[in-house]
């Protein structure tokens, strides 16, 4: 009787757990400020974001240096009317 009392009150335990760790918290209203917690930042501080370039070095850096000719088109029709 006994043993069927702590399998019932760890399976219980098992699964009540992870739906607590996956809660997010309160909901965010729009407008409302959300500080980040500090395991958040440390989290965002060591995960490398992902880019839309080539993993292969040598194809990144041709698709940089294009992305970096079209983003300088782009500044000078903004800023010289005249060029």
């Amino acid at each position: 009787m006994q043993r069927l009392l702590w399998i019932a009150a760890l399976s219980v335990l098992a699964t009540t757990t992870p739906g607590r760790a996956q809660d997010p918290g309160p909901p965010v209203h729009d407008g409302d400020i959300v500080i980040p917690s500090e395991r958040t930042l440390e989290r965002d501080a060591v995960t490398q974001r992902q880019n839309d370039f080539s993993t292969n070095d040598a194809t990144a850096t041709q698709e940089m240096n294009r992305q970096n000719r079209r983003i300088d088109r782009e500044v000078e029709k903004g800023i010289c009317t005249d060029c």
